[in-house]
């Protein structure tokens, strides 16, 4: 039997926990929570470890689980149960982060990795915000600007598992392609 991925079990649990939450209207506010406890284990790298440690004793990792659980939402604390006792607890960051995939997509907020060969200014980001709100029927842009001179000018835009690349350094390749073929 194929062993599953990470992201396939984030997929998972986040889905199962998405359709608990979503008909009791808290998926924003347990995404916050979520994002809380994933800036702890963020904060504390070693914090996994001890959790997934076999040298730390059984009662030792439970009253470390209960502390994170501490003001946590009954779906939460079910949630931190359950990945830990399926020995799933290090596949909790994809769980958040598929988690935040599925709200987002609810509440149609697009996160866009946007790559310029210099930063964009205010204006620009406006702009651009506007035409891929268009482009993807988003309610919300999320712009992250990454700066890459290599690719001369132009931009690149990966967003929904689509990526549009309008650079200079591309648009060269290909016609350095067409020329060699």
């Amino acid at each position: 039997m194929a062993k599953l991925t990470s992201t396939t079990i984030g997929k998972r649990y986040a889905k199962a926990l998405f359709e608990l939450t979503e008909p009791e209207g808290t998926i924003d506010a347990t995404l916050a929570e979520l994002m809380s406890i994933g800036s702890v284990f963020s904060e504390n790298p070693d914090l996994m470890s001890v959790l997934t440690s076999v040298n730390i004793p059984e009662p030792d990792k439970q009253a470390l689980l209960k502390s994170l659980e501490q003001g946590a939402s009954t779906f939460v604390q079910r949630l931190l149960d359950l990945v830990y006792e399926n020995r799933r607890i290090a596949d909790l960051p994809m769980i958040i982060k598929q988690y935040k995939v599925l709200v987002d997509r609810h509440n149609q907020v697009v996160t866009a990795k946007v790559t310029t060969a210099i930063p964009l200014d205010d204006a620009q980001t406006a702009r651009l915000s506007d035409k891929l709100k268009t482009l993807f029927k988003a309610k919300q842009i999320v712009i992250e600007n990454n700066v890459d001179p290599n690719i001369i000018g132009g931009v690149k835009i990966e967003a929904n598992d689509r990526v549009l690349d309008g650079t200079i350094s591309t648009k060269l390749a290909n016609i350095r392609q067409s020329i060699t073929d």
